[in-house]
């Protein structure tokens, strides 16, 4: 008898960071017509949270919470800030705490070998590299590890704005002594975003 064949893995975002998105942007927040939505994207907010959600669910549900607490932003700007925002917000889960904790712990530095840890603590897919520039920057590189491409095909897994606020909120919790990241579009591509950190004057 023939094993079956798998497909390729998928990349989830774990129901923890969903959670803390909704309790970020405030429940009471989604009427009827919001609740439609996202059970049409794929969450049934009148149901227990899945165990992870797709990254096509995941990105339409930050797009709709991004509408609803910074209507007056564009897209870009809100992703940012929901970004920034929930990384604060996920380290009051008891998984984030623990992972905000130990980092905090250990001081910016020796953090920084440690942030796909942290990533893979709300998602199964994303991985990070530093590497220090001359003048004392710092380069971010995310990734989008390579046994998830099949799976997302032309459609990137990672959102740079929204991961540019996640970045910054991480550095400014564990005391890393740089300005916000700089996206660098040029140097990114489809299932990996960099940004460059220049340090505080």
């Amino acid at each position: 008898m023939m094993n079956a064949v798998e497909g390729p893995r998928q990349p989830v975002v774990f129901s923890q960071v969903v959670d803390s998105l909704f309790r970020l942007t405030g429940r009471q927040r989604f009427d009827a017509d919001t609740r439609k939505r996202l059970k049409a994207i794929g969450v049934d907010m009148d149901q227990p949270l899945l165990v992870a959600y797709s990254v096509p669910t995941w990105r339409a549900t930050v797009g709709v919470c991004a509408e609803l607490l910074h209507p007056h932003l564009s897209l870009d700007q809100a992703r940012y800030r929901i970004g920034y925002a929930l990384t604060d917000a996920y380290g009051r889960t008891t998984m984030g705490s623990a992972v905000l904790q130990l980092f905090r712990m250990l001081g910016w530095q020796s953090s920084l070998s440690r942030i796909t840890r942290g990533l893979q603590s709300g998602t199964n897919f994303l991985s990070a590299h530093t590497r220090f520039l001359e003048g004392g920057a710092l380069e971010v590189r995310f990734e989008v590890l390579p046994e998830f491409h099949a799976a997302l095909g032309n459609q990137s897994g990672i959102e740079p704005h929204f991961m540019n606020g996640s970045m910054d909120a991480m550095m400014a919790l564990v005391g890393a002594p740089f300005r916000s990241g700089e996206y660098q579009p040029e140097q990114s591509g489809l299932q990996h975003t960099v940004f460059v950190l220049h340090r505080k004057d």
